[in-house]
């Protein structure tokens, strides 16, 4: 279900009603140059008959500028016992749901690096300023049939210990077609 959870600045305008204010507002005061690669953190809430496939959840990193090649990072996450998160993922705890938590693996710190130097030499050398972007996918499966009625998942973004997890897209309805795409196709079944 690739982009079923994209935090990039389309899906951000596209589901601004979904986002609570203080996200938003993080979100738009953050600097992913001075995020420590060790805290960032991204959770994803879903009903129990989804599940994130093993290396299935990616971070995604853009760079662009007019006239030049766009530069693409996609990282693995590694999943994080929920017991070593805190007390926010455990209060978001529901019924029927599964909370699931993901780092950077620290094998990819340097290559995050790598991606910030580069955005800050752009940003330096004089040129238009370059857009960056950062998104998350998750591929998942799905181990019953696809209900009727909604099917609602919530992800969460951490960039410093301080916040914590902050809510990104609230109870987000997985029917809601992706990329023009009906979901059964999008979430397979899991083998």
């Amino acid at each position: 279900m690739k982009k079923l959870f994209a935090v990039g600045a389309a899906l951000l305008l596209g589901a601004c009603t979904s986002i609570p204010v203080k996200t938003l507002y993080k979100l738009a005061t953050a600097d992913l140059m001075t995020v420590d690669p060790s805290v960032l953190r991204v959770a994803a809430q879903m009903p129990d008959w989804v599940a994130p496939r093993p290396e299935g959840v990616k971070l995604e990193l853009g760079l662009k500028r007019d006239g030049e090649t766009p530069i693409n990072e996609r990282f693995n996450l590694e999943a994080v016992p929920l017991a070593l998160e805190g007390k926010t993922l455990t209060d978001a705890a529901k019924s029927d749901y599964t909370l699931y938590a993901y780092r950077l693996a620290s094998v990819d710190i340097p290559r995050l690096q790598h991606f910030r130097d580069t955005l800050k030499a752009k940003k330096a050398d004089g040129g238009k300023k370059p857009e960056s972007t950062m998104g998350v996918s998750v591929d998942a499966c799905r181990k019953t049939e696809l209900p009727a009625g909604k099917i609602l998942a919530t992800t969460y973004l951490q960039l410093d210990r301080e916040s914590g997890y902050l809510p990104l897209l609230v109870d987000y309805d997985l029917k809601q077609e992706v990329d023009g795409k009906d979901l059964a196709a999008l979430i397979p079944p899991c083998q």
